[in-house]
């Protein structure tokens, strides 16, 4: 792997190739809406939240993050572009899958990386605006817009995936309960448009997660978070998708993560130069 890291708002390390124990069936769940009820009593979505860390890509380069790639293997491309989309929304991150017949078993892994160099313990918030633009469901594999960890080295997550219910591309949440699993309750029954901007929340605390799209509330899901409670150890975004994917394209754009507690520990900045596995 190469890795750029230009940035001085938070902790880079080289982002493990394999995550430990993603399955490659990750786009696929079941869902229980009547048997999962989730006791959280806020159901509103971030307003007025100073961010913990957020990234703008206003910069028009990648100086926000750490960033690589497979080496040896043109999987993809990772740029910062001025939005493509018209909407005015200054630079983008733009991620994009060039790899048309892509190695066995190899995901396509385009997406930045926040990792904190101590765990924070607590509820949190973090949002996101993204615009994809990706073959139907009857041609592509799982693909993950979001990865939240509650552990180091990615072994205790949830994602925010693109799902596909009822004739319909939704956003899903996966590894709930508990790994692997994508069990949670649907809330509002709304479609995730391609190739149109979409905010996407998530609301974490020890009660589960809150699934947000365009600030209405479409899904909860009980999330077992172990001894050490609720946090955030690391996190990413960006285009992530199942090798099966032979084309696709996703923007990200204002990126934040909001704590719900006093957390004094600052992200910093790590260079490495460490290629290939980990």
């Amino acid at each position: 792997m190469a890795l750029v890291a230009v940035a001085a708002v938070c902790v880079i390390r080289n982002i493990v190739h394999n995550l430990p124990g993603k399955r490659q069936d990750e786009g696929s769940f079941s869902r229980t809406a009547e048997s999962m009820p989730v006791p959280i009593s806020n159901a509103k979505p971030a307003s007025g939240i100073s961010p913990y860390w957020q990234a703008h890509h206003e910069t028009g380069n990648l100086e926000e993050y750490s960033w690589w790639h497979i080496e040896g293997f043109p999987a993809g491309k990772l740029t910062v572009i001025p939005d493509p989309t018209g909407s005015g929304r200054g630079s983008v991150l733009r991620g994009e899958i060039i790899a048309a017949n892509p190695p066995g078993g190899d995901s396509h892994r385009l997406y930045p990386a926040l990792l904190l160099p101590e765990c924070y313990r607590g509820g949190y918030r973090s949002t996101f605006h993204v615009w994809a633009d990706f073959p139907s469901s009857t041609q592509r594999g799982w693909f993950s817009f979001a990865t939240y960890s509650n552990k180091q080295d990615w072994k205790d997550l949830f994602g925010v995936n693109l799902g596909f219910e009822q004739g319909e591309d939704r956003l899903v949440l996966f590894h709930v309960p508990v790994f692997s699993k994508g069990t949670y309750t649907r809330i509002s029954s709304i479609p995730f448009p391609m190739r149109q901007w979409v905010k996407v929340e998530v609301k974490v605390d020890n009660s589960g997660i809150m699934l947000f799209q365009d600030d209405r509330l479409i899904a909860e899901a009980i999330k077992d978070w172990g001894a050490d409670g609720v946090g955030l150890c690391e996190a990413h975004w960006g285009l992530y998708g199942q090798d099966k994917n032979r084309s696709g394209v996703l923007l990200n754009d204002d990126i934040t993560v909001s704590l719900d507690t006093s957390f004094d520990t600052p992200p910093r900045m790590e260079r490495l130069q460490t290629k290939g596995k980990r």
